[in-house]
């Protein structure tokens, strides 16, 4: 039905008036005046009402007002997606993030402003807060003419709609320090690991000197035919690969992680740890155990940062197992659920007092004598895990403590 105009409105009033004006002409003058009476009561009322509405309009619209200011102006990036994540409302912080307008902001998908490697991670994000309804966040890189930029996202439903309301806030330069952290643990690792990384190339160095002391000596006699030799430089060729494997191993571990994120097998990791530190657990009499499992989903970080995290939690194994009557063992577990991608590290160290677990991944904490540790190798780790929109945790066994680290699959 169509909204009638004033002029209509007017007319129906009128009518009505006169409607009324013929019931009440053979009223009393008492009768007049009584229902004169009500009408000017009921006149007063009506005013009354309206200044309370008025009131209250005031009100709302100064409420409006206040969230609006604090919506605008607000220190975090907000914004109001449809289910599709086409940007409905933003506000001027969250703009300017992305380096534009609002008006150009409408309407345009909010995942053009996302690095391609990232856009996975921000589409799992915001179905698994459409599936759960609950507040889900990520960490993921936003590019603006050409520049790049980390954002710590977290989206949530609205109550009475299917939009999304996001928070974003630019966490790159927490980013840049926790990688000034990272590149330090990493440092003092490699220091930790210089006498067994020592004892590992001098094995082939001494097969190497083997080898040519023996070429040289049949030599000198004359005794030496090509077969022989040929042999012993194959031999020579091979330890001398195993060395410059060892040192470029060691080299790209150092060096400072600047490449983008890529897929990385985690058992190819955890085996990478075992190659740099294995020979440093053998000579300390630790067993070490792998349960990889046949298939494995890949996950999406950097192949040297989640190297690290294993060889702290290596690290903390050794060291825990020192004083510990337990048979020393490590067992690195990697498998796929419905939760993730899994890896597991396990000890015999007799485990972790309740009063200190809560504390394990706070930076600098530790419980190592002065000397022997930083208190940062689990903070570090903890930080490489959640930038990989993990999780990491740890827990006490019947021998020891098993630290889970739980990742997203890509899909």
């Amino acid at each position: 039905m169509n909204k009638p105009s004033t002029e209509q409105l007017r007319q129906s009033a009128e009518t009505r008036l006169k409607d009324k004006q013929a019931l009440t002409s053979n009223l009393s003058e008492s009768e007049s005046l009584k229902l004169l009476h009500e009408l000017q009561v009921h006149q007063i009322e009506l005013e009354m009402l309206n200044e309370l509405l008025q009131e209250a309009l005031d009100s709302e619209n100064r409420a409006l007002y206040r969230y609006t200011e604090l919506f605008d102006f607000a220190p975090i990036g907000y914004f109001v997606l449809d289910p599709s994540s086409k940007i409905k409302q933003v506000n001027l912080r969250g703009a300017r993030l992305l380096g534009l307008e609002r008006l150009n902001l409408m309407g345009k998908l909010f995942s053009n402003y996302i690095s391609k490697e990232h856009r996975a991670t921000f589409s799992n994000c915001m179905a698994k807060a459409l599936e759960n309804n609950h507040k889900q966040s990520c960490e993921i890189l936003v590019k603006v003419d050409k520049q790049n930029f980390w954002i710590s996202l977290e989206a949530n439903m609205e109550m009475s709609t299917t939009d999304f309301l996001v928070a974003m806030t630019d966490i790159t330069e927490r980013k840049e320090i926790a990688a000034q952290l990272i590149q330090s643990s990493k440092l003092a690792t490699l220091g930790e690991m210089a006498t067994s990384v020592a004892h590992e190339l001098n094995q082939p160095l001494n097969v190497i000197r083997m080898a040519a002391w023996n070429c040289r000596k049949k030599i000198l006699n004359d005794s030496a035919d090509p077969e022989y030799l040929n042999n012993k430089l194959e031999r020579i060729e091979e330890q001398t690969a195993r060395a410059a494997a060892i040192i470029d191993h060691m080299r790209m571990f150092g060096r400072e992680a600047k490449e983008s994120p890529e897929p990385v097998d985690p058992r190819n990791v955890v085996s990478n740890a075992i190659d740099l530190m294995g020979e440093q657990l053998r000579l300390a009499g630790i067993k070490i155990v792998t349960e990889f499992s046949e298939e494995c989903s890949p996950v999406f970080g950097h192949l040297i940062q989640l190297e690290q995290v294993i060889l702290n939690l290596l690290t903390n194994a050794r060291d825990a197992m020192y004083d510990s009557n337990n048979e020393a063992k490590i067992t690195l577990r990697v498998f796929e659920n419905d939760d993730g991608v899994n890896v597991e590290s396990e000890d015999t160290g007799g485990g972790i007092t309740k009063d200190v677990l809560p504390r394990i991944f706070e930076p600098f904490y530790t419980t190592k004598d002065i000397g022997k540790g930083t208190g940062l190798g689990l903070s570090v780790s903890y930080g490489i895990v959640r930038g990989m929109n993990g999780i990491i945790t740890a827990e006490n066994t019947d021998h020891g403590v098993c630290f889970k680290i739980i990742l997203p699959i890509i899909n």
